[in-house]
């Protein structure tokens, strides 16, 4: 097995760098795949307990209205690069058989299809175009409408309908913001060389008075990493050339400066998944914006008490840290004691920390994460106290790294995991330097895929643990209504909707 100190062949460095790839990054990578293969066990983090309203691991939103003044600009900020090949799991041997242009089994899988109420969900238009085809004597399918069936089923699920209409989960996230009277821009992360196609799409369903500039970031080979085998060694392709595959949500974090760039005073992004959807009605709209309220509020607080801090006006620090603990709703500290018990109570971080560089721990971003209450029937990742490699923190924790006895007794009881998921973040933006803190972090998985005939893998970092560990950011977990949840994971999920249903015109 190659040490993991080792450097890479001249040639082989020589390709990562052309990629644009930083080397040491993923040197890094090889050593956690290495430390993966080698390892026992799965490398888990122990909960020691469910973060709750009861214990003050989660807060309820503030109900506090803010002024104008008060409010920070925010961009959002929507992951939209994933693939649509779980979404559209049905129709994959439909595909397969458009692929081939074998007409009966494309029969026989819409026949499958149609007896399962499959085609009440939203399909693309060339899908409907097939099925319209399929119920003709025709015998073939032409080269033109099979070209069109499985570029739409390649798509990014972001530009998959969601709707019977043909609105796109884009173009409804974007009527979503344009209702957000508190978000001043708009990002999307699109894949590899679809920038053009993001954008077109958008400018085609907006209307004459949006109000929001919109930026689309390529998740290029930049956030990529590389694909290793068994050994240590990189895999390379038929003609030797390295394989490189995204390298997880995580690598997103990169991005974020750049929004400072392209919008003029933006200090937070709000992070939502593209397959949240909440429509453009008042409830949940009003339930967004109460809680980048909450943040926008804090961030100006927190970046008053960092002045102070600077400064070392003890009454101006205690001020402004029981100004915050009373907006969330805890008790106020004599003045000895508010900026500490503001650190350690709410953002929990370690006392070790703060006695050790509080001028450091108070310039860490400011990070909201909103959970859902727990229906009893919810099992997944939520927020947890733990210890990662001898860091207790506060944590958004991930299903792999939970343990099985610790799914059991934590994750999997809704006595403990009263809340589920981080629904959306809202994110002080990390300046470039700032991005050096994660270097090394913890919070990444190893995928295991097959690949040219052998297994390969390659490491994926995790946005959410990254941005939703006291040990890394000023963080809060608050409490949201339920009606700010509505994933779409399976086609079925969308079965009969209208974009009316989500309260587009």
């Amino acid at each position: 097995m190659s040490h993991p100190t080792l450097p890479f062949p001249e040639a082989i460095e020589k390709q990562l760098k052309n990629c644009g790839l930083d080397t040491a990054v993923v040197a890094r990578h090889r050593k956690n795949v290495l430390l993966h293969l080698s390892a026992d066990s799965p490398r888990h983090f122990p909960i020691l307990d469910t973060c709750r309203l009861d214990n003050g691991g989660i807060c309820r939103l503030p109900t506090q209205k803010v002024s104008p003044r008060d409010r920070k600009s925010i961009v959002g900020f929507v992951p939209a690069a994933g693939a649509s090949s779980r979404y559209l799991a049905p129709v994959i041997s439909l595909m397969e058989a458009v692929t081939t242009r074998n007409m009966e089994a494309c029969r026989q899988e819409l026949d499958l299809l149609r007896s399962t109420s499959f085609l009440d969900c939203p399909l693309p238009a060339s899908i409907k175009d097939l099925v319209a085809l399929l119920g003709t004597p025709a015998k073939i399918i032409p080269e033109e409408l099979a070209h069109r069936v499985i570029s739409e089923l390649e798509s990014p699920k972001a530009l998959y309908p969601i709707s019977l209409d043909g609105t796109t989960f884009l173009a409804m996230k974007s009527a979503e913001h344009q209702a957000m009277e508190r978000l001043s821009g708009q990002v999307f992360i699109c894949p590899p060389l679809y920038a053009d196609r993001f954008l077109t799409h958008l400018n085609q369903v907006s209307n004459k008075n949006s109000r929001l500039k919109i930026r689309i970031y390529e998740q290029d080979v930049s956030l990529a990493t590389t694909r290793f085998d068994a050994q240590g060694s990189v895999s390379v392709d038929h003609q030797g050339q390295v394989s490189t595959v995204p390298s997880g949500h995580g690598a997103l974090l990169e991005l974020m400066p750049r929004v400072t760039q392209d919008f003029e005073g933006a200090r937070g992004i709000f992070i939502r998944n593209i397959d949240n959807v909440s429509g453009t009605f008042r409830a949940p709209n009003e339930a967004s914006q109460l809680f980048l309220d909450a943040f926008s509020w804090t961030l100006g607080q927190m970046d008053e008490l960092r002045q102070s801090v600077i400064k070392n006006d003890l009454p101006c620090n205690a001020l402004i840290a029981n100004k915050i603990l009373d907006f969330w709703g805890q008790a106020p500290e004599a003045p000895d004691n508010a900026v500490f018990t503001l650190l350690t109570s709410l953002f929990h971080a370690t006392p070790e920390s703060i006695n050790l560089d509080l001028k450091t721990v108070i310039q860490r971003p400011l990070v909201i994460m909103g959970q859902v209450p727990n229906t009893a029937h919810d099992i997944g990742g939520t927020c947890v106290f733990t210890n990662v490699d001898g860091h207790p923190q506060k944590l958004c924790l991930e299903v792999p790294h939970a343990s099985s006895s610790d799914r059991a007794n934590f994750l999997e009881n809704p006595a403990k995991a009263t809340h589920f998921n981080p629904v959306f973040v809202a994110s002080e933006i990390p300046t470039a330097e700032g991005l050096k803190a994660w270097n090394g972090n913890p919070f990444w998985l190893i995928a295991k895929k097959h690949w040219r005939g052998s297994e390969s893998y390659y490491q994926e970092s995790i946005l959410y643990e990254m941005l939703g560990s006291s040990h890394y950011v000023n963080l809060i977990f608050v409490e949201v209504p339920r009606l700010v949840f509505n994933p779409h994971k399976t086609l079925k999920d969308a079965a009969l909707r209208a974009k009316g249903d989500w309260g587009l015109e």
